[in-house]
């Protein structure tokens, strides 16, 4: 490792959303990450020698992805942790691989590099949580690999403390008759970055991302979501539901591009945000990329405060303002939520958007 190339990297000057006070902390080790061990199920740390070799082949992308080049890079070069997950053909593990990415004062930099390569008519679902007590920095890069008719779920879990700062790059590339599904729920850090982009390469390769946010105090966030069809017949969704608060920032950005030769692909986006203050500001910028004729490609996006009469009906059942609205959201979150296979997430999730409207911690 060169640690002076490391302190040379230098972070992107967005003018998105501005990284103010951002700075990329002294490279550290990170050992908390454990493992599962489920049966017959080929996982690994990524960051032995042999291991990365064994995988070049994937572990390099040839195409530029993320939420900024040099920020990919850093996690591809400087990792300190993460997983190789190789599923064998027609292998479908039915136990959710759950891996907990836990940061304190002590492990308090997370550069995860995680691979996950599932053969054809292979399946999996992996969760990752990340949470931090202290102040962090989280900076992921997730690559994955679904060959033909194999299905992958991947859900990640953000709930790192305000004075930290979050980014996630990740890519998908999908095989004839697969699908991929990623799952978002980003809670927490002063900045979060995400970015997920998908190459349905081939005819009937499917994709859905489905996602939530909240944004308080002061916090910004910036969402980017690419569906990029190159095969015939690919099925993609985009679905995205989120509240601000106070002087919350957020960006996103849904692009469905049609490449050509994608003839009768359907893709659909859309970006749901309820405002409970003035002082917030929200961009969204849906895009629609047409290089074939024959594609079907929908999207939307809205943005406004909770609808008055409901409100009102639900205040006058007896509900305080605050739990009416705090109704209201939940019930907005509440199918992304349930896809969530742990009950104690489920559970975290709930009271953290629970504390975040009522201003009570619990």
């Amino acid at each position: 490792m060169n640690l002076k190339e490391y302190k040379e990297v230098d972070l992107p000057k967005w003018k998105r959303i501005r990284l103010k006070d951002v700075e990329i902390p002294e490279h550290r080790e990170y050992k908390s990450l454990n493992i599962p061990k489920i049966e017959d199920l080929n996982i690994q740390h990524i960051n032995t020698k042999e291991e990365i070799n064994n995988y070049t082949k994937y572990l390099k992308v040839d195409s530029e992805f993320g939420v900024d080049k040099e920020l990919v890079k850093l996690t591809e070069k400087f990792s300190n942790t993460g997983v190789i997950i190789d599923l064998e053909r027609g292998q479908k593990i039915q136990e959710p691989v759950r891996l907990d990415f836990n940061m304190n004062n002590e492990e308090s930099l997370v550069l995860d590099h995680n691979l996950i390569l599932a053969h054809q008519n292979s399946e999996v679902t992996v969760v990752m949580d990340y949470t931090s007590t202290e102040k962090s920095f989280h900076n992921g890069v997730t690559k994955i690999y679904a060959e033909d008719n194999s299905n992958v779920t991947v859900i990640k879990v953000q709930t790192m403390s305000k004075t930290s700062h979050n980014f996630d790059s990740n890519i998908a590339v999908v095989g004839r008759d697969a699908e991929v599904n990623f799952i978002s729920v980003e809670l927490g850090s002063a900045i979060t970055s995400t970015s997920f982009i998908t190459n349905l390469l081939e005819d009937n390769s499917s994709a859905n991302l489905k996602s939530i946010y909240f944004g308080d105090d002061e916090m910004g966030l910036d969402l980017e979501y690419t569906m990029n069809h190159f095969g015939r017949r690919c099925l993609s969704n985009i679905e995205t539901k989120g509240a601000l608060k106070d002087k919350a920032k957020k960006v996103f950005r849904g692009n469905l591009d049609f490449k050509k030769g994608s003839t009768r692909s359907k893709g659909e986006e859309g970006e749901y945000v309820i405002l409970l203050d003035k002082g917030v500001k929200s961009d969204a910028i849906p895009a629609l990329i047409c290089g074939e004729d024959d594609v079907e490609g929908e999207h939307a996006a809205s943005a406004g405060q909770i609808n008055e009469l409901k409100l009102f009906y639900l205040m006058s059942r007896g509900l305080s303002e605050k739990d009416a609205k705090k109704m209201i959201i939940e019930a907005s979150f509440r199918p992304i939520i349930d896809l969530i296979p742990y009950e104690d997430l489920r559970e975290r999730i709930e009271k953290d958007i629970d504390w975040r409207i009522t201003n009570e911690k619990f």
